[in-house]
């Protein structure tokens, strides 16, 4: 079994037993079969993205609640030591800093933008928050019919299960730190 699906294996049934949950619940949760999730647990199959999805939505947890190592007692972190997530043929770089876990609510990541580089946001669970904040360059987030352009040393928070484009609109690359909030 691969280092991936031990982990999703291991979070899997972690979260579940957290939550008190049979794997009978959890399939009415998830739409996922319970011998589908049974195998999941065991690490025997290679679940596809939108099967950590389902359990995603269904658990109400990140999918990075099922992609996250252990916590150490300390941890050193940054973004020499994390692959970003990236697009806008890579224009623009998510670092994810410190992933969510169990008993902590929240994600943290580093963010570059390159001069024109644009994000759609992926939705989020109900509920949830982002707060940003600005260390260089100037991004606007635009919200269906309003932007907000924030500028070097600006911070803000939104709701992030509203649909929402993340965009360079200056001259200079735009540097950030994102802190997502997960409801209880």
């Amino acid at each position: 079994m691969d280092h991936l699906n031990q982990l999703i294996a291991e979070n899997l049934k972690e979260i579940r037993k957290g939550k008190g949950l049979s794997l009978e619940q959890v399939s009415s949760l998830t739409s996922i079969s319970k011998s589908m999730l049974s195998q999941l647990e065991r690490g025997e199959v290679n679940p596809t993205i939108s099967t950590v999805y389902k359990l995603s939505l269904g658990l109400k947890v990140p999918v990075t609640a099922f992609t996250t190592d252990k916590p150490m007692p300390f941890c050193r972190t940054g973004k020499r030591e994390v692959a970003p997530l990236t697009g806008d043929d890579g224009r623009y770089r998510l670092y994810p800093i410190f992933n969510f876990r169990n008993g902590q609510d929240f994600e943290i990541f580093d963010l570059e933008f390159d001069e024109g580089g644009m994000m759609q946001a992926n939705r989020q669970m109900n509920g949830t928050r982002e707060f940003i904040t600005v260390y260089s360059g100037e991004l606007t987030l635009i919200f269906k019919d309003k932007e907000y352009a924030l500028k070097a040393g600006d911070s803000a928070s939104y709701n992030a299960f509203d649909e929402y484009i993340y965009k360079n609109t200056g001259k200079e690359m735009v540097t950030a730190n994102i802190v997502v909030h997960y409801p209880n």
